[in-house]
């Protein structure tokens, strides 16, 4: 039985952590992803730094560094995924010389102000906005950065008229390589979009739509799927045994539960529609959640741990409550389907979390937002070493 936690990002001085996404590698590296924004910990921070922090198998934690960062910049974390086929790490990020506050009133003539702005500071600086990837092929030792070439799409607003949409990787759940079916071999992220601005969560109801993107070479190009139903925003998704992805998403209608959908064609389309019976958060406005599924091969002798039948053990964790509080892993033998046992990891302030797995040393990875008495944030972003048979102790 193995459980260790270590405060990787501390809140201190200027840096503020958020946002988590993790991923290990073939060699059993373990890359944690997050963002350090300066000055304050709100999402309209006008300084944000891409920090990574790594370990080697059986290895200690390096200290964290800066990737990627300039001055009066945002370089804001999306997803992460790894393509153990090429060997290949991926982080993705948006890059911008000012911040745009998600739920800011502006008019059109001051979004069109601030684009002209942001462009000229691009020009100045040399060096362009937009979506980026950053890739590693040597567990992380060193990163080259590459535009992401990513399909746009044609959804229709609420009004009816087609607009022109663009996915948005968001960290927290990383992304997965399919395994089964088809589509085996692809690479699938979750994304998000909406078709208008929003000031409100109501608005976010109609407006907001989780989606993903996928590649089938390796990251060099990304396609845009359909979305998952509206209303939703920043998920997480497995593949499943028969090759189907299963969808879990954060929702916007203020009722405390989670909303899932299935795709049957590798990702490309959803539908399924439901709601989870078992699994809850707050009410206010949801909140990011990890969620991970484990093929009975890759545990070694932690498959003695399954159950009789069982092909996989599958994680979801979040905050369990009304409020951002009570880190919980619920644990599934059957894909998510039913939920079989839950364990608190942390009982104090939480938000944000993310959760890997390695098949060299068999243990699980959290990167989990930790707070205090004050708020979710308030202690930085920590990581949670397990095996499964931690995990399952009653």
């Amino acid at each position: 039985m193995y459980f260790k936690e270590t405060l990787l990002f501390k809140t201190e001085g200027r840096s503020h952590f958020r946002i988590p996404s993790v991923i290990t590698t073939n060699k059993g590296t373990v890359l944690a992803f997050c963002n350090d924004r300066r000055d304050t910990v709100a999402d309209n921070a006008n300084e944000v730094a891409l920090m990574l922090a790594s370990k080697k198998v059986d290895g200690e934690w390096s200290e964290p560094r800066v990737l990627l960062g300039r001055e009066s910049w945002n370089f804001t974390i999306g997803g992460a995924v790894y393509d153990d086929v090429a060997n290949r790490a991926i982080c993705f990020f948006n890059r911008s010389p000012i911040t745009l506050y998600e739920f800011g009133n502006y008019t059109e003539e001051e979004l069109e102000a601030l684009k002209r702005s942001a462009a000229g500071m691009a020009r100045m600086a040399g060096l362009p906005s937009g979506k980026f990837l950053l890739c590693s092929e040597d567990d992380g030792d060193s990163w080259q950065e590459e535009p992401m070439i990513v399909q746009e799409i044609r959804y229709p607003n609420e009004e009816g008229n087609e607009v022109i949409v663009l996915p948005n990787s968001h960290g927290g759940a990383h992304g997965i390589r399919l395994r089964h079916g088809n589509h085996a071999g692809r690479l699938l992220c979750p994304s998000r979009f909406t078709t208008r601005r929003y000031q409100t969560m109501k608005a976010l109801q109609t407006c907001g739509f989780n989606n993903a993107v996928y590649s089938d070479d390796h990251g060099k190009t990304w396609v845009t799927t359909a979305p998952v139903q509206a209303g939703t925003g920043e998920g997480a998704l497995i593949e499943r045994g028969d090759g189907s992805i299963l969808y879990n998403s954060r929702a916007y209608f203020q009722d405390g539960k989670r909303y899932l959908a299935v795709s049957r064609d590798g990702g490309a389309t959803y539908g399924e529609f439901t709601t989870d019976s078992y699994l809850r958060e707050e009410e206010r406005m949801g909140c990011n959640a990890s969620f991970l599924r484990v093929e009975r091969e890759d545990l070694g002798k932690d498959a003695d741990l399954l159950p009789e039948g069982a092909d996989s053990v599958t994680v979801f964790v979040n905050p369990r409550s009304n409020t951002r509080e009570r880190l919980t892993a619920c644990v599934s033998f059957d894909s998510g389907e039913t939920w079989a046992h839950e364990k608190l990891l942390w009982s104090g302030k939480c938000a944000y979390s993310s959760l890997a797995h390695s098949t060299v040393d068999k243990r699980f990875y959290l990167l989990y937002e930790k707070g205090a008495d004050t708020n979710p944030y308030e202690q930085g972003i920590s990581m949670l070493e397990f095996d499964l048979a931690w995990l399952l102790e009653k």
